[in-house]
């Protein structure tokens, strides 16, 4: 192996030999170097970054208030003005934000209420009686915006106390209010017919 044979003069083989060996460890080398640079780190480092200047006020957006009542519209709803004794009467509360910017308005089941009178102010019906039920409902309104609730009143009477007598309203004219909390809507009238 020491001793080339072959053709050519043995001084080319000789420098072949050398010129590969050289090329051996030149490429160890390098590789040494490169693994070295890769785990410390040493090679050219970026630029550091200039420092940072003074912090900048940035306006969050301030979560939305909650509705006072001057912007609050309560509206009662009957969708016709006759029914007769004993039929189902549809009814619904509507909640309006009638100011310029969006709010939150807490319409909890327990502060809402429809309540049937007759003509001369006695109590027939509330959509709270025997109710005690209370729910989380805190819509965000945005300016016009309304929420609804639909009850249907079964033509039977209630108390407050949740007395067991129910009876049958009688025919004649009736009036719903819608309540949120302390604010009352205007009555709307509708009558009971035979």
């Amino acid at each position: 192996m020491l001793d080339p044979n072959g053709p050519l003069p043995p001084a080319v083989y000789w420098r072949r030999r050398v010129v590969a060996i050289v090329a051996v460890l030149l490429a160890v080398v390098l590789l040494g170097w490169g693994a070295v640079v890769l785990l410390s780190g040493s090679g050219p480092q970026p630029q550091a970054a200039p420092p940072p200047g003074p912090p900048v006020a940035i306006a969050a957006d301030e979560p939305p208030q909650q509705c006072p009542d001057e912007v609050i519209r309560v509206v009662a709803e009957v969708p016709r003005p006759e029914f007769r004794v004993g039929e189902r009467v549809p009814m619904s509360i509507v909640i309006t934000n009638a100011g310029d910017r969006p709010c939150v308005r807490d319409t909890n089941r327990t502060l809402r209420e429809l309540t049937v009178t007759s003509q001369s102010g006695k109590h027939v019906w509330s959509s709270n009686d025997c109710y005690a039920e209370s729910t989380n409902e805190q819509p965000l309104l945005q300016p016009g915006q309304s929420v609804r609730n639909d009850v249907e009143w079964s033509g039977l009477t209630s108390t407050p106390d949740c007395g067991p007598d129910q009876t049958k309203a009688a025919e004649g004219q009736y009036r719903v209010v819608a309540r949120l909390a302390s604010l009352n809507s205007s009555p709307v009238e509708f009558r009971l017919v035979p």
